[in-house]
């Protein structure tokens, strides 16, 4: 939902650590926009764009504002449909940009879809080798089939982020138990395809 400091690191710092400046971005989980403006500012060629799908009319037209606001609208495409109904609207837009995969994907959506869109994105071919996916809230509510899988993929090196949450921020932030977390986990993995 809404990164925090630690988090927006994990993620600029993938951004950082591409081999060159990224042209397609693909958010999983629009929310208020926050990580779309964090993304979008770091892109540096100015065809490149942030792709940011949401399923609630709402989280975007609030998303639409603060990018405005932040003067970023050029670089952020938003499509409000869940991933299965916009891969022709993605690839399609990465055509027209000359390109067909994406650089960067970061997924921070309904953590019941995080292993299928990955699936998905996967068997769809647009993922390419070395297009980076960062994943957030891997502990809390919690991802534990796409976890699992991406540990064990030989197609991901993959790594985790154990980010310490700050007391009383974030209060959706809730374990098992109902008390508030005090930590998360952010997953990050870089595609290399054993067959490539």
């Amino acid at each position: 939902m809404n990164l925090g400091d630690a988090k927006s690191k994990i993620l600029l710092d993938a951004v950082e650590r591409l081999p060159s400046p990224p042209k397609a971005v693909l958010e999983l989980g629009t929310y208020c926009g926050y990580s779309a403006i964090l993304l979008a500012s770091k892109l540096q060629d100015p065809t490149a764009r942030v792709y940011t799908l949401d399923i609630c009319e709402d989280n975007v037209a609030i998303a639409r504002q603060l990018i405005a606001h932040a003067g970023l609208n050029d670089r952020v495409v938003h499509v409000v449909k869940p991933l299965e109904q916009s891969m022709e609207v993605l690839i399609t837009a990465l055509q027209s940009q000359g390109l067909s995969s994406f650089d960067l994907v970061f997924i921070d959506h309904d953590k019941a879809f995080y292993l299928s869109d990955l699936q998905l994105l996967l068997e769809s071919g647009l993922l390419r080798d070395g297009t980076v996916v960062v994943a957030d809230n891997l502990l809390i509510p919690g991802a534990p089939d796409y976890r699992e899988w991406i540990s064990d993929s030989d197609d991901f090196q993959y790594v985790e982020h154990m980010v310490k949450l700050s007391p009383g921020a974030n209060g959706h932030h809730r374990g098992p138990s109902g008390r508030e977390a005090k930590s998360d986990i952010v997953g990050v993995g870089i595609y290399r395809p054993s067959s490539a």
